[in-house]
């Protein structure tokens, strides 16, 4: 190649360099037009701006991620982690650019992507304790509780005076059932930071799984004594009143819980549970209103709802409630024996017998199904069926059925 071919080059070169660094700043021009509509509240506008700063400089990965999280946060998140990934192909050693896939992956239910993402940050950043974190988090949702045991494990031996930390390892052994190691990892929290309201609370629930129902209120008096505006607490004692047969203040606490918080539908089931032991069931019916508004596919709600309708006459509100219930857990005998009984006040036989079918093949034990059935097949003229059904009815403990034996099946 001759000299003037070289100088020629090197021209060509550095004239692409500088097109190559003028189209960068344009870009970073744009992402500051858009963050400055983002404030604003103009999002379009933002997101016109950060598509324009991706168009004019492709190979931009900070572009892509401005664009990235506005989508997410427009709930657009498969266009999001288009972007993101395309963030990844620019810059794959970015443990931030994984660290926020892996979050968007969490809102999309993609546990398994945000762990594979996590462990790719804490590989390319192996002493960031916050991304450790936010992998047993993931590992903690996905039920995958041994390795998050061990993450937290080597976490606590770096940090031994987080108390979060202790905090999830105690939740940890809660969800593997291992009440006593628990209520060890709570209680050592607790020597830490002994006023902080969590901590009492999470050591009540440890109690509660230990049956321990006067250690747990003790804790759960402790907790609300430093902080009387946590619903959570309020909601658990009731729970234990309820345990020690008081109901009057089992009641008092679910309403405070719901006075301080009206989004959570476990508070307002578990207190239509003590109106429809008070005999109150129209507000029993209500409160299973309110939960189902919030979580449509309550399944236990569903079902407690069809009783109470079915009680207050409202038979047309019971069946469909017990069909969404069917609809929700095909394989809930519970639900069957539900519709069964609701064909049986109507005096479809059949349909009854049907439902007593499907809920007996799935639970042949189910005493209240047998029952039931017996007596539909004794209003069906098959008193030798319906013989047989009370006596397993009464074997598998139904009082009734026996009773029942006495009438129908003396011969």
């Amino acid at each position: 190649m001759t000299r003037l071919h070289l100088l020629l080059l090197s021209v060509l070169l550095a004239a692409l360099g500088q097109a190559q660094i003028n189209n960068r700043l344009e870009s970073i021009q744009l992402i500051q037009q858009g963050d400055i509509q983002l404030r604003l509240g103009n999002s379009e506008q933002a997101l016109m701006h950060y598509t324009n700063a991706i168009q004019k400089d492709m190979a931009f990965a900070d572009a892509y991620m401005k664009r990235a999280a506005l989508l997410s946060r427009l709930g657009q998140n498969m266009q999001a982690l288009a972007d993101m990934d395309r963030a990844l192909e620019l810059n794959p050693y970015s443990e931030w650019i994984h660290d926020r896939r892996a979050k968007t992956r969490m809102l999309m239910n993609d546990v398994k992507g945000a762990m594979d993402d996590w462990s790719d940050a804490i590989e390319l950043h192996p002493y960031d304790e916050l991304l450790r974190e936010h992998r047993v988090d993931a590992l903690m949702d996905a039920g995958d509780l041994e390795r998050a045991a061990a993450d937290l494990d080597s976490m606590i031996t770096r940090k031994p005076h987080d108390v979060l930390l202790y905090l999830k390892r105690g939740s940890v052994e809660l969800q593997i059932g291992n009440g006593p190691q628990a209520l060890e990892w709570f209680d050592r929290a607790a020597d830490i930071s002994p006023r902080l309201a969590i901590i009492h609370d999470l050591r009540a629930v440890a109690l509660m799984k230990l049956k321990r129902w006067s250690d747990a209120l003790a804790a759960l008096n402790t907790a609300l004594s430093l902080d009387d505006h946590f619903d959570l607490a309020y909601y658990n004692r009731g729970l234990v009143h309820l345990q020690l047969g008081d109901e009057g203040r089992a009641r008092a606490d679910m309403d405070q819980a719901l006075a301080l918080s009206q989004d959570k539908a476990h508070v307002f089931f578990q207190r239509a549970l003590v109106r429809k032991r008070d005999g109150d069931l129209s507000g029993a019916q209500e409160d299973y209103d309110r939960a189902l508004e919030l979580a449509p596919d309550y399944l236990e709600a569903q079902y407690n709802r069809a009783f109470v309708r079915k009680h207050l006459g409202d038979n047309a509100g019971a069946f469909a409630d017990v069909g969404r219930a069917i609809q929700l857990a095909p394989d809930d005998p519970d639900a069957w024996t539900m519709k069964g009984n609701l064909h049986m006040l109507y005096s479809e036989h059949a349909d009854a017998i049907t439902c007593y079918d499907r809920a007996i093949g799935l639970r042949p034990d189910q005493a209240n199904a047998l029952f039931n059935r017996g007596l539909a097949f004794q209003m069906t003229y098959r008193p030798l069926q319906g013989c047989e059904d009370l006596r397993r009815a009464a074997d598998a403990g139904s009082p009734e059925a026996a009773d029942a034996i006495t009438y129908f099946c003396a011969f």
